[in-house]
């Protein structure tokens, strides 16, 4: 009797952490421009925990702040989870300031709608 041998290597199991590369350094520090962003909105709305945890989602913020679109698009990526696989998430605390600060945000930057945005068809669709 023959029997057909598997030529197949036993798989190594691969340590991501080691593929990974440490955190830069202005990735667990405020950057000058984001802490001028935290020190120009309001205490009630400024992200202290956010800020001592996650550094480089404010300073990126900062980066994002005066352009709209980009940043409420931010605000979505942060607050909705897109990726299809699990994660730890956020702590209550962080996904609090988030929702505080995404509606501080929109009080100063309100959402400027196109004539399309409203528009219907005869039937009442919207485009």
């Amino acid at each position: 009797m023959v029997t057909k041998s598997d030529n197949k290597l036993p798989s190594a199991q691969v340590d991501d952490s080691k593929r990974r590369s440490g955190p830069e350094k202005d990735s667990l520090e405020l950057s000058a421009k984001a802490q001028a962003l935290l020190a120009s909105i309001e205490e009630s709305a400024r992200p202290k925990e956010l800020a001592a945890a996650f550094p480089r989602i404010v300073d990126r913020m900062a980066s994002l702040w005066k352009t709209p679109p980009q940043m409420n698009r931010y605000f979505e990526q942060l607050l909705t989870d897109s990726r299809g696989v699990v994660r730890k998430g956020f702590s209550l605390g962080i996904l609090m300031e988030l929702t505080t600060l995404k509606d501080y945000y929109q009080t100063k930057f309100p959402t400027q709608h196109n004539v399309w945005d409203s528009a219907e068809d005869a039937e009442g669709h919207k485009f």
